[in-house]
């Protein structure tokens, strides 16, 4: 044999002769220290692109590095790594300077988070999270939804971020104190600022809480809230907790988005000035339970002053209010709530929430199912509580408002007195408690009153001869 042909003999093999289970094992190393490999090797040739597509292995590591590409991109490379990974389980690494774009790099993958092995974050703060460990995987007896998002607006340090840095293997320490994904199933971050529904893929969740760091120079607005209501459809709980500020900016360039929320059931509205922009602008055709609180204030609330909707004229029974701005807010937002979406309400809590006696008087007539009234520290007059009375119209037949209303709790409302009560709540215990048409009408289960200073021991003797266990105070 010759030197030539020798050294034919001895000469690798090329890479095109090599069996598809060996370059399959070489792509995997390559995809273990570049996650990006996949990408590379299936634009080569024919055969890579053949052999790289039908291999789910080499698909199964995705990062996502918003330091490199446009969130717009992110999208469409998380769509493509979780079709060609199935139906391996997921590395899911996010890389970006900013926090506020988490929760949109990650929309498209959210989904699908039963299937996630490990997440990671870099760049803004470092995690690593063992995701077979969470109740949310598929590999546990006995896995739970992954339905519930909490979203706190908070003022970072960015010098503390900066020496966290991309290059710090080491968990931060916020990432320890507040991780992404929790162990009862609930995904929380901390944000500067809502994202953009622009920039989400549609959410699966159905629980959706958002909270304004208190006492924090950071806020959010009505825009940004409704915004981010439309890319949450599935949504059947709303809570949001802000801070007591008038909302920025007073007012908008174009009208505010009108959110069709079909499924929600529960919306929880607490200590902010908002109100009003956020109950007008959303439709809950199911909403049965709505809880107001913590609305109060005694200064002006230029953002919710605009006229032209029925109501918005002065209240006609000039009742006394210790916070009449934010009463005609709160009572103008629910009316326009009612009137768009004409829920079945069937609880209204109002802590330390109020409206004006023509709102109180406009609501209870178009609450037909409402079963559960409670109202903490309201101004609320005598004239409203004289609007629980039975009445009789012109052609005898009976006018109840409230029909199906079982449990009332009045709490700290001083502005009421013990024989306006007196004279509502008797004459419709009697009634209801001896009419025979139980499908219009329910009887009182559940009265309280507790801390009316004009509630005396008297009234309270009275109330308890009429309604028995039934009344507490």
């Amino acid at each position: 044999m010759d030197f030539s042909a020798q050294a034919a003999q001895q000469r690798p093999a090329p890479i095109s002769n090599l069996p598809t289970e060996l370059i399959i094992a070489i792509f995997a190393q390559c995809a273990a220290d570049e996650p990006l490999a996949a990408l590379t090797t299936r634009s080569v040739c024919r055969r890579w692109m053949h052999i790289t597509n039908a291999s789910p292995v080499l698909w199964r590591r995705i990062m996502l590095d918003n330091t490199k590409l446009p969130i717009s991109c992110l999208h469409e490379q998380a769509a493509l790594y979780l079709e060609k990974s199935q139906p391996f389980s997921l590395d899911v690494e996010v890389r970006t300077h900013d926090p506020d774009r988490v929760l949109s790099i990650l929309s498209p993958l959210l989904p699908s988070v039963s299937r996630w092995r490990t997440f990671a974050t870099s760049g803004f703060r470092t995690e690593h999270l063992n995701m077979l460990d969470m109740p949310l995987s598929s590999e546990v007896v006995d896995p739970i939804p992954f339905d519930r998002l909490a979203l706190t607006i908070y003022e970072y340090d960015f010098d503390e971020l900066d020496e966290e840095g991309i290059e710090n293997d080491e968990e931060s320490p916020s990432s320890k104190r507040f991780p992404t994904f929790t162990q009862d199933g609930l995904m929380q971050i901390r944000i500067t600022a809502l994202p953009y529904s622009a920039q989400l893929v549609p959410l699966h969740f159905t629980h959706l809480t958002i909270t304004e760091g208190l006492l924090q120079a950071t806020h959010t607005n009505a825009a940004a809230i409704l915004d981010l209501l439309c890319a949450c459809p599935a949504l059947r709980a709303f809570i949001f907790e802000g801070w007591q500020h008038d909302d920025e900016p007073l007012s908008y360039d174009a009208p505010l988005p009108l959110v069709s929320l079909p499924h929600l059931e529960i919306l929880h509205i607490r200590t902010t000035c908002i109100t009003r922009r956020l109950l007008s602008r959303l439709w809950t055709p199911r909403l049965n339970t709505l809880i107001l609180a913590y609305l109060n204030v005694e200064f002006r609330v230029r953002s919710a002053e605009y006229s032209g909707d029925v109501g918005d004229s002065d209240d006609e029974a000039r009742d006394f209010s210790q916070s009449p701005w934010s009463d005609h807010a709160t009572g103008m937002g629910l009316r326009s709530l009612i009137t768009r979406s004409r829920p079945p309400l069937r609880v209204l809590e109002m802590d330390y929430s109020d409206m004006r006696t023509k709102d109180f008087h406009w609501v209870f007539d178009r609450l037909p199912e409402l079963e559960e009234f409670r109202i903490v520290a309201s101004d609320m007059s005598n004239k409203v509580i004289s609007l629980l009375k039975p009445a009789y119209r012109e052609d005898g037949s009976m006018k109840l408002r409230l029909p199906k209303l079982q449990k009332l709790h009045l709490d700290h409302c001083q502005r009421l007195s013990g024989d306006a009560v007196i004279a509502a709540l008797l004459p419709r215990a009697v009634y209801t408690d001896s009419t025979p048409d139980n499908h219009t009408y329910s009887k009182f289960s559940d009265v309280v009153i507790t801390a009316c200073d004009q509630v005396d021991g008297r009234h309270e003797s009275l109330l308890t001869r009429a309604l028995g266990p039934r009344f507490k105070c």
